[in-house]
């Protein structure tokens, strides 16, 4: 494969962690639809992530798809034991001495030092032969890349997108987990809704450089997001199993709403993976709730989605622009989300119901929504009518084409 101009653009999509959310998800959508109009870009992407991608069907393979083999293996063990081992590995280091998490603290920088030499001999030869001259980094795709592209005199765009923790980091055994030097290195800076923008300013102490961008809307894949009727009695939590997604707090409500008569043959959906799935399947089979179905990373959410009728979304300061969210919009869900953040940019009380952080609060939403198919039905087209009309792919992909060629 050879560079077929003097300038060409890349994305670069970087996460070692063996997971992924909303913003890789949303970027390779992004590629997806690029290679598809035969438009000039490269990705670079770390082969754990991109073999999650096609395993999930989230990313097409493509001759411009530039690997970084980073030694990744991806598990395929049944989830309840990875998750066990998750939960072995946090209690174990709950018990560690200060003096060992210090030396496992270097120990990891070193590790990723190490990784980070790799790739940087990786990143410049690719950037050299396809004479790359504008780069957007998505996540570490901007992290571990900043510096070569001040050296390489490479315009580095980086996408601004966790508005569930800022991670600011200036401990050096953080280095290559910190935003802090990108957001000072990099030439212009893509926030994802338009509160980040204030909120890294005033973390960073005004320590924002680089010219100012913010995301003109978010975005997925319409395709396979669609209502199939009639709608089942599903109810659907769908997202990174991590306490700030708050996938207790759902499960806490279906322990409220099955005490109802009413509600006790409902099917309960928790899709996803983490850290707290253990701790999930523990407490459902504490409570016996035995209509909890655990499916881990689907790799067809729109299967199930199709035919839910409700859908929560319950992250601890943001529900915007949650990928999953307007996937289930899209299918017409009425959907309980969380008043936080700018969720409604996204959601109002014309799209779906916003509730606090209250087990039961998030249990009477469902139960409204269940009890009231004409109301559900109601906010569900609304719902779907809004992503359809503002949160577009192809919106979003002119916006991008004048950023990426200015």
């Amino acid at each position: 494969m050879e560079a077929d101009s003097k300038n060409n653009k890349a994305l670069c999509i970087l996460n070692f962690s063996g997971r992924y959310g909303g913003a890789e998800k949303r970027y390779a959508t992004l590629f997806n639809r690029l290679m598809k109009e035969g438009r000039d870009y490269y990705l670079l992407i770390n082969r754990g992530l991109y073999q999650l991608f096609v395993d999930n069907t989230l990313l097409r393979q493509h001759e411009r798809i530039l690997i970084f083999e980073d030694g990744t293996k991806v598990s395929n063990h049944h989830e309840e034991e990875k998750g066990r081992q998750i939960e072995k590995e946090i209690s174990a280091n709950i018990h560690k001495s200060a003096v060992r998490l210090f030396l496992g603290r270097w120990k990891y920088f070193f590790f990723t030092l190490f990784l980070w030499l790799r790739f940087s001999r990786f990143f410049a030869r690719q950037a050299h032969q396809f004479r790359i001259t504008k780069l957007y980094g998505v996540w570490q795709g901007g992290i571990w890349t900043w510096m070569w592209c001040k050296r390489m005199k490479i315009h580095l765009v980086y996408g601004v997108n966790a508005s569930d923790k800022l991670m600011i980091y200036k401990n050096i055994t953080r280095f290559f987990d910190s935003q802090y030097w990108v957001l000072q290195n990099a030439d212009f800076l893509d926030f994802l809704s338009p509160s980040l923008v204030d909120d890294y300013r005033r973390v960073m102490g005004g320590r924002v450089k680089g010219k100012v961008l913010k995301t003109p809307n978010s975005f997925i894949d319409f395709t396979n997001y669609y209502s199939v009727e009639p709608k089942k009695p599903w109810v659907v939590f769908l997202g990174r199993l991590e306490p700030l997604k708050n996938p207790m707090l759902f499960i806490e409500a279906i322990n409220q709403l099955v005490k109802a008569d009413r509600f006790r043959d409902l099917q309960f959906f928790i899709m996803g993976d983490g850290h707290l799935l253990f701790r999930l399947r523990e407490y459902a089979s504490e409570q016996h709730l035995a209509n909890v179905v655990f499916t881990g990373l689907h790799p067809r959410p729109w299967e199930i989605l199709q035919q839910s009728s409700v859908f929560v979304s319950l992250q601890t300061s943001e529900n915007y622009p949650s990928q999953s969210l307007m996937e289930a919009m899209a299918c017409e869900n009425g959907v309980v989300v969380t008043d936080v953040g700018d969720t409604r940019k996204l959601v109002t009380a014309r799209e779906g119901l916003l509730v606090q952080h209250d087990y039961q609060q998030v249990a009477s939403a469902i139960a409204r929504l269940l009890d009231n198919p004409l109301l559900r039905k109601q906010l569900g087209e609304n719902a779907r009518q809004k992503v359809l009309e503002k949160q577009t792919l192809e919106r979003f992909v002119k916006w991008f084409e004048g950023v990426m060629n200015s």
